[in-house]
């Protein structure tokens, strides 16, 4: 077996809209319908200009036993963050600003990365790195 990249990162969410909104407002993904998840089940695909699915929103009903044991917004234990490849350090910073949102920038020029970070809904933190 040989990996090539990541497919998806998959994102449980106790306000499934309010997830997929941050989404679009921050990343510029576009919120899809998740045709594989059951009519049992509300989700979402978060795509990219292109079609592929980025991000998968799974909302976490309170009424339901699945997922029993995770919980949107605590600790992700041994997952700190999720990292993506972005073009658009300016447009982003700028974005963010717009929005009120907190972030942290670690200029590491040097190394011909910089990076932003933020925070999801439901306390995933998000790395974008950027070529310079």
């Amino acid at each position: 077996m040989q990996v090539k990249g990541i497919d998806h990162v998959n994102v449980l969410a106790r306000d499934l809209d309010e997830t997929a909104r941050f989404y679009e407002r921050v990343m510029g993904l576009e919120r899809a319908d998740n045709p594989a998840v059951g009519t049992s089940l509300r989700g979402a695909w978060m795509r990219d200009a292109q079609g592929h699915a980025i991000v998968h929103l799974v909302w976490k009903d309170p009424e339901a036993d699945r997922y029993e044991g995770y919980e949107p917004g605590l600790s992700t234990n041994a997952v700190h963050h999720v990292a993506f490849q972005c073009d658009g350090f300016e447009a982003m910073r700028a974005r963010l600003d717009d929005m009120g949102l907190p972030y942290r920038v670690n200029d590491l020029s040097h190394l011909g990365l910089k990076q932003i970070f933020v925070t999801d809904p439901n306390a995933v933190n998000l790395e974008f790195n950027f070529a310079v």
